[in-house]
């Protein structure tokens, strides 16, 4: 493997950040939170990942319940 790629991965790793924004500074908001959602997912133990993937959706059902509610009022 490439020393370079070792050493950019270990930053991606140390700054919770992926490797495309490290190579490409100008991702875009919503492309940096799907990036982190990844890493969060590649970095739950794998036998876990179906839990966080519950709970995720959960999750995002119970915000969009809740952003319904604050557009109504």
């Amino acid at each position: 493997m490439n020393p370079s790629y070792l050493i950019l991965r270990a930053l991606a790793k140390v700054l919770h950040i992926s490797l495309d924004t490290l190579i490409n500074p100008d991702v875009s908001l919503e492309d940096e939170g799907v990036n982190q959602m990844k890493m969060l997912y590649s970095s739950c133990p794998p036998e876990m990942r179906d839990t966080l993937l519950h709970h995720t959706q959960e999750t995002v059902k119970e915000l969009t319940e809740l952003s319904k509610k604050f557009e109504t009022n």
